[in-house]
């Protein structure tokens, strides 16, 4: 119990330290209203997805994100009268720096051309589905392991990837805690539409391998993804904007978080506001990541079990 209440805790004081009625406001505000602007008009599926395989993708994320992050940052700062930050130019550099790398990784297509003459069909395709999750090791996580090297030398790991793992029990204890309402959320119709993200049954054997020995191996490669995502998310645009930002740095990361769930169901994107907000707080007061990987990685094999069980046993 004394582990909740540090917890509790630690959200209380950052709350309390950070909270302004008209940045919260605004910032809710503007998220609801891209939200609204997305789904409704289908901003996503007609602007972004049809850039993926022309070359054009990585410039179609650069400028939605860059956007979205600056459009809560700058009037955020501006209502809470902290114009010094603006006047700033690392404030500019690091956040595009880092909006630019997401952006590489994110929109890195041209992979799915590649050839590879000696493996089935089915053998290509499954390698090229663990290299899509594996990208972000070479394209996020190693670029920022390197500019932490030359630019952020104070700063304790990489970004979050610290020797240190305050508050790892509580953080299992809430996907336990998540149980009954991701089960409830996977008889929804876009639930069934979207997981699991890996359908074996599209596969015949795989390097002599049947469905449960390929299916486990492309879940860990998967869980990896998510390493890079908070790495990057709680990591480089919350803990790594802290000498630029402080505490301001958590709600622009959440507008950003939010955008970048806009092909997934309208429920996961909404959720992903409160999630991103709570995982931000906590890994600006902990200095470490591990928490949001566990949750992160615990709620999303969870979505993958139960696509399995509606389509093997439940359906």
């Amino acid at each position: 119990m004394s582990a909740i209440s540090s917890l509790f805790n630690e959200l209380k004081s950052f709350v309390k330290n950070d909270f302004n009625i008209a940045a919260y406001l605004y910032t809710f505000v503007f998220i609801c209203v891209i939200i609204f602007l997305n789904y409704h008009f289908g901003f996503y599926s007609k602007v972004i997805n049809p850039t993926f395989f022309t070359g054009k993708s990585q410039i179609a994320f650069f400028l939605l994100y860059s956007f979205v992050y600056f459009a809560a940052a700058i009037p955020t700062l501006c209502l809470r009268k902290e114009f010094a930050v603006l006047k700033q130019s690392k404030f500019y550099f690091k956040a595009l720096f880092f909006i630019a790398l997401y952006s590489i990784s994110i929109g890195f297509f041209s992979y799915s051309k590649w050839r590879m003459p000696y493996f089935t069909q089915d053998e290509q395709f499954f390698l090229l589905r663990l290299f899509s999750n594996l990208k972000g090791c070479f394209l996020i996580m190693l670029p920022l392991a390197v500019f932490k090297i030359f630019f952020d030398k104070k700063i304790n790991g990489i970004y979050g990837l610290a020797n240190n793992a305050k508050h790892l029990k509580i953080y299992l204890l809430a996907v336990g805690v998540m149980l009954p309402f991701l089960i409830a959320t996977s008889f929804t119709p876009d639930f069934l539409s979207a997981y699991p993200q890996f359908k074996p049954w599209f596969y015949d054997e795989v390097f002599g391998m049947k469905a449960a020995v390929f299916t486990p191996i492309f879940e860990v490669f998967y869980a990896i993804d998510f390493i890079n995502t908070e790495l990057f998310f709680r990591g480089a645009r919350v803990i790594g904007m802290t000498a630029s930002l402080g505490p301001r740095a958590v709600l622009p990361m959440v507008a950003f978080y939010v955008a970048i769930h806009f092909g997934k169901p309208i429920g996961e994107t909404i959720s992903s506001m409160f999630g991103g907000y709570i995982l931000g707080i906590l890994a600006y007061q902990t200095k470490h990541i591990w928490g949001g990987v566990t949750a992160h990685i615990g709620v999303a094999l969870t979505m993958e079990i139960m696509g399995f069980l509606h389509y093997y046993v439940i359906k």
